[in-house]
């Protein structure tokens, strides 16, 4: 007998457009053509004993399963246990099965339109209540990040932003807030980036991109051909490439000299940005700490500027007074 989540995850949609008509089941069966062939490219490439290609065909024959459920679940299916599902995870690559499983699931929703990942959400609705569904998620993939995230990669990329001669930041669609942000914090610390959103920017921008150079390229959810396009010509140019994504696919690793991998499914239609503007504030923390003199006269720099153009409805002592004052407790220190 199926328990409740069981059911809501298997329940039909009872809705009024065509997508939202369908069981997720349905919906499954349409968009899982390049989630199977990763699958078995993954299963080829392995060195797997029998019990690990059965734990590949039982992902396989249900992506959708394979996208949300326990290890215990996915050896239930394939006939083995739980240790065998772990070690066929470390096998092609990953550090078990919470990391394959989120990379499943990414690839498997990027393969669905905005009106079928909407009715796959509805039929894995967790309290029924969209704001805290919602809420709930990105408590959770927050979690998942500050668990996951490479401490190692995230400060290597704040090392290359910080040394690089030009820095370029590209994001577009609702994603761009992300490279927005980032490109944002790193100019007030001292370390100028550029910003392309639309694909004639992003192609102005890498013209005359070069070796001493960095490109952050932040992209979700179905991808965009602009994205992975600057990541191989940045790469060609010979600039060093940093990818910010939740899914790791061939086109953009094999171009990436910096990948970090953050979730981006949100609890309703669209994909959030909530994780991804989490680890760019990371990045940007990390790449304050590099120089924290050049970053401190950077902000001071900005902070006269906004003053003298009267921006902010809170104000604050003149900067050369506050230095002034900082001078003094400076000199008062040295002198007690």
């Amino acid at each position: 007998m199926m328990g409740a989540s069981s059911h809501r995850r298997h329940a039909k949609i009872v809705a009024t457009s065509f997508f939202e008509m369908q069981p997720a089941k349905f919906i499954a069966k349409q968009a899982t053509g390049g989630v199977e062939d990763w699958l078995r490219r993954l299963e080829t490439a392995g060195d797997l004993s029998r019990a690990g290609h059965d734990v590949v065909q039982a992902l396989v024959r249900d992506p959708n399963l394979a996208s949300y459920a326990s290890a215990s679940e996915i050896a239930g299916v394939a006939g083995v246990n739980v240790a065998t599902v772990t070690r066929t995870a470390q096998s092609v690559g990953f550090s078990g099965w919470p990391q394959w499983r989120q990379e499943i699931r990414a690839r498997y929703l990027g393969t669905l339109s905005a009106p079928e990942l909407n009715a796959v959400h509805r039929a894995e609705a967790g309290t029924g209540q969209p704001f805290d569904d919602t809420v709930n998620r990105h408590l959770q993939q927050v979690a998942d990040l500050r668990r996951s995230a490479d401490r190692q990669v995230v400060r290597l990329v704040a090392e290359g932003i910080a040394k690089a001669e030009r820095r370029l930041v590209i994001g577009s669609g609702s994603f761009a807030s992300i490279a927005r942000i980032l490109a944002h914090h790193a100019t007030l610390i001292g370390y100028r980036c550029e910003l392309a959103e639309d694909g004639v920017a992003i192609a102005n921008s890498l013209g005359d991109i070069g070796p001493n150079d960095i490109v952050v390229v932040a992209t979700f959810w179905r991808l965009y051909n602009s994205a992975i396009r600057a990541a191989h010509d940045a790469k060609a140019r010979g600039a060093r490439v940093c990818v910010i994504t939740d899914a790791a696919v061939e086109q953009l690793t094999s171009v990436s000299d910096h990948l970090l991998v953050v979730p981006a499914e949100s609890a309703s239609f669209f994909a959030t940005v909530v994780p991804g503007l989490c680890l760019v504030e990371g990045i940007s923390a990390e790449l304050a700490v590099i120089d924290p003199e050049r970053s401190a006269r950077s902000i001071a720099n900005f902070e006269e500027q906004w003053q003298a153009q009267d921006l902010l409805h809170f104000q604050t002592a003149p900067m050369d007074s506050r230095r002034a004052n900082a001078q003094s407790a400076t000199t008062q220190n040295v002198e007690e």
